[in-house]
């Protein structure tokens, strides 16, 4: 009577198991899986991303995973999950971050990250207008994210100091070199021709725009020719013989 007690026992056990899908190996399985919920999923993300990205000299980088829903099932994966860029994703500005599993029931999930890369660079203390010459109390410097500028700017105050505003610049803009010119394209400027012991001066027309110390092209116009000079002041460049 015992004996079938105990069989009977053991009997509805191995049943409840099989109903339950449960294994002491399925239980071992599952212990040894990784699991990742919403916040290690952006963890991942955002050290992927971290690991091959680098600061703009003197700046910093900072990058931030979108939070995703805090009310997903959390994730598992028998291994490790594979981390890289989505499809046609790049590691500039925005960018989507795959991650998968490719063990058996694998799955993949897609995590937006937001790269900035700050720096400090010259920028109006206040709004400026066309034609107007530019000072040292105009310029401050506040710190930009890159990203959001599409064209060179400036780290220094010195070669803006004494140019003209070409067009109108915003309080707190970030100024660029298409924004200003100590000389000016199509404005008359002075060729200076000089060495040691000698100083000759002429009138002369500039072909492009140029800020102190830049190269650029003007036309003699007593000659017609054109040379290469440098400019070193306000609607003047030099040429050293």
């Amino acid at each position: 009577m015992i004996v079938r007690k105990s069989l009977l026992i053991s009997s509805l056990f191995a049943i409840t198991i099989l109903l339950l899908g449960f294994t002491p190996n399925n239980a071992l399985a599952q212990s040894n899986d990784v699991r990742l919920d919403y916040k290690a999923l952006q963890t991942l993300a955002h050290d992927f991303v971290r690991s091959r990205v680098s600061a703009p000299e003197s700046g910093r980088i900072d990058v931030v995973a979108n939070n995703l829903d805090p009310r997903m099932t959390a994730k598992r994966c028998s291994a490790a999950p594979e981390v890289g860029l989505a499809s046609n994703a790049r590691l500039d500005g925005y960018t989507t971050v795959e991650i998968k599993c490719v063990s058996a029931n694998g799955w993949r999930t897609y995590v937006p990250v937001r790269i900035y890369r700050y720096k400090n660079v010259v920028t109006a203390s206040g709004p400026m207008s066309p034609g107007q010459m530019i000072s040292e109390s105009d310029l401050t410097f506040a710190e930009v994210d890159l990203n959001q500028i599409r064209s060179n700017v400036y780290t220094t105050k010195e070669l803006l100091v004494g140019a003209r505003v070409k067009k109108r610049i915003g309080a707190g803009q970030a100024i660029r070199p298409s924004d200003t010119c100590l000389v000016c394209e199509d404005q008359t400027v002075t060729i200076v021709a000089k060495n040691k012991a000698l100083r000759i001066t002429a009138d002369g027309k500039a072909l492009a725009d140029g800020l102190k110390g830049e190269s650029v092209v003007v036309k003699n116009a007593r000659s017609g020719k054109s040379i290469e000079a440098v400019v070193t002041g306000l609607n003047e460049v030099t040429v050293n013989l």
